[in-house]
């Protein structure tokens, strides 16, 4: 009973040492846990589709409406803390035709002569912009933004003699192509939110204003994710 009392002791005492050595020795080997949260991503990169109302003055149309059609639309932000981050994006709008009629004066003939041109438009914008956003570690995150975009129309204005013709004349071919760049100061508001913890669904409305109201209207949605 003696011997395996003694036994006992020593095979006690040799893990007790262990044991004490390996704790030692464990502060140095394991880092211990940070307080200081984790960076959070500062970049992010999303693109989506969806809906643009264009104002037929910025489409330089001779009458007054709108125009409906799809946007294209890709983006780029960088947070420069939690809430606040700049943006730029770009989008384009599928093609769309529109008819131009103007009178045509022909020597000796009273009544005007009228002739059509097709014109052919499509919208590119570049929009930088300063976005607000709240909260933090939720779900969704809503966000406000403004910017001034610049607007890109290209335009080919196409008229064949055999678009207009009559036993009195017809008009002069045209075939020419022309691009405007206006400048739009726009507003937009949002919500931004994640599926996982760096890939997200974003929705966003827009709006470009000009002195006498808005010129623009746009509503896209779509996904991109944080790096």
């Amino acid at each position: 009973m003696t011997h395996t009392f003694r036994r006992a002791l020593v095979v006690f005492l040799v893990m007790a040492a262990w044991t004490s050595q390996a704790a030692a020795q464990t502060p140095s080997t394991v880092p211990s846990r940070s307080l200081v949260p984790a960076a959070f991503p500062r970049w992010d990169l999303s693109g989506g589709l969806g809906m643009l109302n264009v104002s037929t003055h910025d489409a330089r149309s001779s009458w007054g409406s709108w125009n409906q059609k799809f946007e294209y639309r890709t983006g780029l932000g960088r947070y420069w803390t939690t809430h606040l981050r700049t943006d730029i994006s770009v989008s384009t709008s599928n093609r769309w035709d529109d008819i131009e009629v103007a009178a045509f004066p022909v020597p000796g003939v009273a009544a005007p002569i009228y002739t059509y041109t097709n014109v052919e438009q499509r919208l590119t914008t570049v929009a930088p912009a300063l976005t607000w956003q709240f909260r933090e570690n939720t779900f969704m995150h809503p966000y406000v933004s403004a910017g001034v975009q610049a607007e890109i129309l290209q335009q080919r204005r196409l008229r064949s003699p055999d678009i207009f013709r009559s036993t009195v004349a017809s008009g002069p071919p045209i075939d020419e192509r022309t691009t405007t760049i206006l400048g739009r100061p726009f507003v937009a508001g949002g919500f931004k939110s994640y599926l996982s913890r760096s890939v997200f669904v974003r929705t966003e409305g827009r709006v470009a204003l000009a002195s006498t109201g808005p010129r623009q209207v746009s509503i896209v949605a779509g996904i991109g994710f944080d790096f």
